[in-house]
């Protein structure tokens, strides 16, 4: 009986790391998408805007829910085990980066190294276009010019979107050059590795 109830919660932790994964994959790919087409918000028809609206607050869920798993979550999730704040965390990334520089790839953990401070930037993006676009959905006005401090988000949230762009080809050309090499990280983050654990 005790074996089984630690297999299910290292299989509950894992599940929840790849949902919230899955999550900020589809909602930050499909706001990337139907953001192109929100520039619609001064018309009378605004359907592009209010699809962006609506996505982007789902995805802003996701979002301030891996901040609070990353706060307060389980273990393998917590900011604090992987964020390179420290001083041996950012000799990693040193490390890592001078080994990239002479085309050699990183080859650590999962968000050690440069890889978690690409991470780590990643999701302070994801956050702040979240945060962002949280006050744009209360207070654009479709129909009308945005103007003052509304404005000024909205230019910022403009930038963010590209910039996620870029992030998402950061992140997948390093999951296949991963790949190329022989580390199955699509496996490890969409599937749950069942393990045993044994007690004497």
């Amino acid at each position: 009986m005790k074996n089984e109830v630690i297999h299910s919660e290292e299989s509950t932790l894992g599940r929840t790391a790849i949902l919230v994964h899955l999550g900020l994959v589809i909602f930050g790919i499909a706001a990337l998408l139907s953001g192109l087409a929100a520039g619609d918000y001064k018309k009378f028809d605004h359907m592009g805007f209010t699809l962006h609206s609506w996505i982007g607050m789902a995805g802003s869920y996701i979002i301030l829910l891996r901040v609070a798993l990353g706060l307060v979550g389980p273990p393998d999730l917590r900011f604090a085990n992987w964020v390179p704040y420290t001083r041996e965390k950012l000799s990693y990334v040193k490390e890592d980066i001078i080994g990239l520089c002479h085309l050699r790839l990183p080859d650590r953990p999962t968000h050690v190294g440069v890889s978690g401070l690409v991470h780590a930037l990643g999701l302070l993006l994801f956050l702040l276009l979240a945060l962002s676009g949280i006050f744009l959905f209360f207070t654009i006005d479709p129909g009308h010019k945005s103007r003052g401090v509304v404005h000024a988000v909205k230019e910022f949230h403009e930038v963010g979107l590209s910039l996620l762009l870029i992030f998402f080809s950061m992140h997948m050309g390093a999951v296949i050059m991963h790949a190329l090499r022989g580390h199955n990280l699509w496996r490890r983050m969409f599937f749950v590795k069942e393990t045993q654990t044994e007690l004497k």
